[in-house]
């Protein structure tokens, strides 16, 4: 069980799991991903989803603190899934197409999984950009009274599905290059 402080909201995400996120020639060992769930049968599941991830990451980035058996951790990913994503992708419709060379690139996505991680990538993006800012004005940092934690690492965001390619694997669709990343558990 997990919990977290100093949020002001009551949402959290629903799972935290440990393991191994490894891609190419990088293995980050016994790392905490944060994943919500949603049901992925409508249009507004991935929405909602969407949102809350960039909600959580967010939160975390202005001082969120999450906690394992009284021990803070720190999260490596915040990561949306749906019932589908032991599929392959987050929506049920997109059960219909062939993932393969839908997408322009070296791997192949379905196109709303593959459109949900870019766009999500890009406002982690944003919002990094909106902290940084907003972390050097002096009135914002008097105001948070010590919650900004502009010092630990910035956690990645993405997309958790089964490696459409490689059925055995669990791919974190991440905003770090290389990109797709290979989740073991640890």
């Amino acid at each position: 069980m997990f919990k977290v402080t100093n949020i002001n909201r009551a949402k959290r995400p629903d799972l935290v799991v440990r393991g191994n996120l490894r891609a190419a020639r990088t293995l980050k060992q016994g790392a905490y991903v944060a994943i919500e769930i949603k049901p992925g049968y409508k249009h507004h599941d991935i929405l909602d989803g969407f949102d809350a991830i960039l909600d959580y990451f967010s939160d975390y980035l202005w001082g969120a603190e999450y906690w394992i058996n009284n021990k803070s951790i720190q999260i490596a990913a915040f990561v949306f899934a749906t019932f589908f994503s032991r599929q392959g992708f987050l929506f049920k419709e997109e059960g219909k197409f062939n993932p393969r060379n839908i997408v322009r690139g070296p791997w192949d996505a379905y196109p709303m999984t593959f459109t949900i991680s870019r766009l999500l990538w890009r406002q982690k993006d944003n919002l990094v950009k909106r902290f940084q800012i907003l972390s050097g004005i002096p009135k914002v940092e008097a105001k948070l009274k010590g919650k900004l934690h502009p010092g630990r690492p910035i956690p990645e965001i993405g997309v958790l599905v089964r490696n459409p390619t490689e059925e055995q694997s669990v791919l974190l669709m991440l905003s770090a290059n290389p990109y797709h990343w290979r989740f073991e558990s640890g």
